[in-house]
């Protein structure tokens, strides 16, 4: 599920936590399942896999408390659907609806549908939505604000993207093909809370682009992978040719890696990069996809995060998990292990929604080099 993300990656929490908004949660809230047949659902899906048939599709309303550095708390509530398992080789299909507000006023509404076709063959991947944001400015680079300062700001707008993947012929794992985003919003920063003499700045920023996709997706599944890799190199081009105002271009990768070392414990790894040029706007920039910090504390043109985590279920629906992160921010690739350095660790509960799909419901805590923050989620971080 953390697929869903980058503008859709850098607008994390505005699409890990404003598309998957949805994906966010407590396990103090109760999670409902409806399918055809409410009362043999679980009979019906245990046959059908024992007898390799398909199983009967999910749907999951869940009221979601949500918690983090950059939001604040609230609540959320989500409707997900998850799809009929086509086969044991093809990975979940998932739609979801949802709708969220926190203590800081920030608000949103939205949706995204994640499916694919032939045998895999397709995967197309869309989301949506419009929300008003209240967030913090820290600044970019080494030129933060002093002794922990920020800049409130207002981020209010429309945000959609649409990606499309094909198998390339006589593989089984690569996939190659297009995404297009699109960003329409207005930005307020609050200067005269700084000031009450000092005017709010606004300004109208549009931001789209079109990009090239190549995944690498070899996971036994996509909700729990417990083998397997799963690794993708992205190139956006942003800019006026693609409905923006913008003109620059961004280049995002990351490799992921599951090995099942017992059969209740599961070791990940994970390793992305992400850098701009050109005239990147502020939060778009190169941040650390890291734990235990507000996202937009550590912005730069170039970032480098390295993530292990070790992954154990004590009951078949409940589990555990640890990690460490580490990462670097610099204004270049060739800069950016010579840039600040972050560490975070920390450890988290895990309980499976359903019986039939290895989805997990999560609460995670993090303390990091400069602060300590508090997640509840839906799915795993990678």
């Amino acid at each position: 599920m953390n697929e869903f993300i980058s503008i859709d990656e850098q607008l994390t929490p505005v699409c890990k936590s404003c598309i998957l908004l949805i994906l966010l949660l407590a396990l103090t809230y109760p999670v409902v399942g409806y399918s055809s047949s409410e009362d043999q659902s679980e009979e019906i899906i245990e046959d059908a896999q024992q007898a390799g048939a398909l199983s009967k599709g999910k749907w999951v309303a869940v009221p979601i408390p949500v918690s983090n550095p950059t939001l604040g708390s609230g609540l959320q509530a989500a409707l997900l659907y998850l799809h009929p398992t086509k086969d044991e080789d093809t990975p979940n299909a998932t739609s979801g609806l949802a709708a969220m507000y926190t203590d800081t006023d920030s608000w949103f509404v939205g949706g995204f549908h994640d499916n694919n076709f032939k045998q895999d063959k397709y995967r197309l991947r869309a989301f949506g939505g419009y929300g008003e944001l209240n967030l913090d400015f820290f600044g970019v680079g080494n030129t933060n604000l002093p002794d922990g300062a920020s800049l409130p700001y207002e981020f209010k707008g429309a945000l959609g993207s649409v990606r499309f993947l094909s198998r390339l012929p006589s593989t089984d794992n690569w996939y190659l093909g297009l995404q297009y985003l699109f960003l329409d919003s207005e930005i307020t920063f609050e200067t005269s809370m700084l000031d009450p003499l000092l005017p709010d700045v606004n300004g109208k920023v549009t931001t789209a682009a079109l990009g090239l996709v190549l995944t690498y997706d070899s996971r036994d599944d996509n909700y729990y992978p417990t083998r397997g890799q799963y690794t993708e190199a992205k190139f956006m081009n942003f800019g006026e040719t693609w409905g923006g105002d913008y003109d620059y271009e961004k280049i995002i990768g990351f490799y992921n890696v599951f090995a099942s070392v017992h059969e209740k414990v599961v070791l990940a790894g994970r390793a992305r990069i992400d850098t701009s040029s050109g005239d990147t706007p502020f939060f778009n920039l190169a941040y650390l996809d890291m734990r235990g910090f507000p996202r937009g504390l550590y912005l730069d043109d170039s970032s480098l995060s390295l993530t292990a985590e070790a992954r154990y279920k004590f009951l078949p629906r409940w589990g555990v998990i640890g990690f460490y992160e580490t990462g670097w921010i610099g204004d270049s690739v060739s800069q950016v292990a010579n840039g600040k350095r972050v560490t975070s660790y920390g450890g988290g509960l895990r309980w499976q929604v359903t019986k039939d799909k290895k989805l997990n419901l999560g609460l995670d805590f993090a303390v990091s080099t400069d602060d300590q923050a508090i997640y509840v989620r839906i799915g795993e971080q990678f």
